[in-house]
């Protein structure tokens, strides 16, 4: 198998200075290694140095010597897409939260979702709606469960009333006793 050579874009004190000033972690590791194989270093002694394969040593020697020092540079932070509402959308949208939605009850993603293709014309999808929520400030509501066998509130109140004179009957335990003990 050949040894890798590393082309001479940068000395080994230039790689070394990039090493040493390079403030995101994978392109510090990169400059490290292209430092470190400057130095003479072979591939399985950059390996037992700094974790990383054959393969992967590999791939970056052969792009710096193609691309020279842009091949180091961490292209993941490229990978932002612009958003589906302007500023000016973002905020009309965050001034209709603030408010009961039009369709009534609590904003939902779906009701986000609708509320946004009713007035800008833009579809979005329900995880992009949420990310609007928690974006402008505000988290998903969901009101609060009912059991579907639950009294009304006019049942509630009557037995609630019907209640308030049981510590008078014989026979019944006032609601400050707490839990009876059972004897056993």
């Amino acid at each position: 198998m050949r040894a890798a050579q590393l082309a001479p874009h940068r000395t080994t004190d230039e790689l070394e200075q990039a090493y040493r000033a390079a403030t995101r972690p994978v392109e510090r590791s990169r400059w490290q290694l292209l430092w470190l194989k400057s130095k003479g270093k072979t591939i399985p002694e950059l390996m037992d140095a700094t974790g990383y394969s054959r393969t992967t040593i590999s791939v970056l020697i052969s792009q710096y010597n193609k691309h020279g020092p842009e091949a180091v540079r961490d292209k993941r932070q490229d990978n932002r897409a612009n958003t589906a509402l302007t500023l000016d959308q973002q905020t009309q949208l965050s001034q209709a939260l603030m408010n009961t939605p039009p369709m009534g009850g609590v904003w939902t993603s779906g009701k986000v979702q609708a509320y946004v293709q009713e007035e800008f014309g833009i579809e979005i999808t329900p995880p992009c709606a949420w990310g609007y929520f928690k974006r402008l400030g505000f988290s998903v509501q969901m009101p609060r469960p009912r059991h579907h066998r639950a009294a009304s509130p006019e049942v509630q109140d009557a037995f609630k009333k019907s209640r308030r004179g049981a510590a008078d009957r014989p026979g019944s335990v006032p609601a400050s006793a707490g839990t009876p003990v059972r004897p056993g």
